[in-house]
Parts: C-alpha cells; structure tokens; sequence
C-alpha cells in the first residue's frame, strides 16, 4: 500500500479531514452572517426567517442529487449491451450463411495480463465483426441484384 506521500494530495485522510472541516467552517460563517445583517425583510415572508438561504441551498442540493441518481438510472446502460450487439451479428451471420468463415467466433473466455493485450484484443475482434459484417452486407447485395436481373430478363 502506497505512503502518505506517495498518494495524491487529494487523496491523503489529512487532506479530506481539513477540507471538510474548511467546507463547515464556511457553511457555519454564512449562517452565522445572518446576525450581521438582522434585519433585512425578506419579500415573500419565509426568506425573512434565519438560516433560511442555507437550508434552501442544502434542500436544493439534496434535491439535484437524488434527480441525478434518478437520471443515471434511466440512462444506464446494461452490462451486456455489447454482448447483444455481438448476439445480433453473430444471428446476421448465420441466416447469410458465412458463420463458419468469419475469424469473430467467440474464443473461449480468458483475462488478458495487460490493459493494453485487452485493448489490441478488443480492436482485433471489433475489426473481424466488422469485415464479416461487410461481407454479409455484399452478399446480400449480389443476391439482390442477381434477383433483380432474374426479374428483369
């Protein structure tokens, strides 16, 4: 496990001690400012009440979090996304015939030892699956011309 110095600053316990502390310090000192100014009639009766402006900024900040967290469950994505894609090729490949002639078959599964055998991994097959795909998509374009040329004679 990596030193105290060794880590970033931001990430050292010292560090997020202090600045948490700094963070209560500043939320105290703004509500705190609300004695200085005593007397500063608010327009719509509620925002006249003390500590009024920091329980509105907090609810207002609780509130964009839990619509955040709303959101990025509407908008995520499910882990096999790409493994369907690959499901719907794959079923592509089949119905045209050229599922034994393609080099985008599934191996069987085993880790790669580095992030970058990972990488140059995943672009060799991305790019297997991508001239299958071409050529499924020009077989199906010589059979529809060849019908079309049967058709037309």
């Amino acid at each position: 496990m990596p030193s105290e110095k060794d880590t970033d600053w931001i990430y050292r316990k010292s560090t997020k001690k202090l600045l948490m502390r700094l963070l209560l310090l500043g939320c105290a000192i703004s509500v705190l400012m609300e004695l200085v100014v005593w007397d500063r009639g608010g327009k719509f009766g509620v925002d006249g009440w003390f500590g009024f402006y920091a329980l509105l900024g907090f609810v207002s900040c609780t509130l964009m979090i839990f619509a955040a967290k709303g959101l990025g469950l509407w908008l995520k994505v499910p882990t096999n996304f790409y493994d369907q894609e690959e499901a719907v090729e794959e079923d592509a490949l089949k119905e045209a015939g050229l599922a034994g002639n393609t080099a985008a078959k599934k191996a069987p599964a085993k880790k790669a030892p580095t992030k970058k055998a990972a990488t140059k991994k995943a672009a060799t097959k991305k790019a297997a699956t991508k001239k299958a795909t071409k050529k499924v998509a020009k077989k199906v374009a010589r059979k529809t011309t060849k019908e079309k040329e049967g058709g037309a004679q």
